[in-house]
């Protein structure tokens, strides 16, 4: 955690060609990480009970698909999940995309279908 991180010169320092992923903060309240994939990389679906997530698209395009409908976004865009929305987020376009992904660690993924998908 520091008090400034510069988020340009940590994309410019990681790879282009593959994905990865660097926890910016980390504290009891919140969560940031960005986050490198490359096309067709992403997440399943899923959602959380107790936790509002949000993201901000900092290089290419995804495809997030919330309660069955799918938004494209890019860079520049802000993305607000409330809690309880099935979500399911994958990287799209020619090249990496990169989101920053705020949250918590501890934050609860719940996967529809698993047991404890209510």
């Amino acid at each position: 955690n520091k008090e400034i991180a510069d988020v340009n010169k940590i994309i410019s320092q990681n790879s282009q060609d593959e994905c990865w992923s660097h926890t910016l903060v980390n504290s009891k309240s919140t969560c940031a990480t960005l986050i490198a994939q490359m096309p067709g990389e992403g997440n399943r679906l899923h959602y959380h009970s107790d936790w509002d997530e949000w993201w901000l698209i900092m290089k290419g395009k995804w495809k997030w698909s919330v309660e069955g409908k799918d938004l494209i976004v890019k860079k520049g865009d802000l993305v607000f999940i409330e809690r309880f929305k099935r979500h399911k987020i994958t990287a799209i376009g020619p090249g990496q995309s990169i989101r920053l992904a705020v949250s918590r660690e501890d934050v609860d993924h719940i996967y529809p279908g698993d047991n404890n998908d209510n």
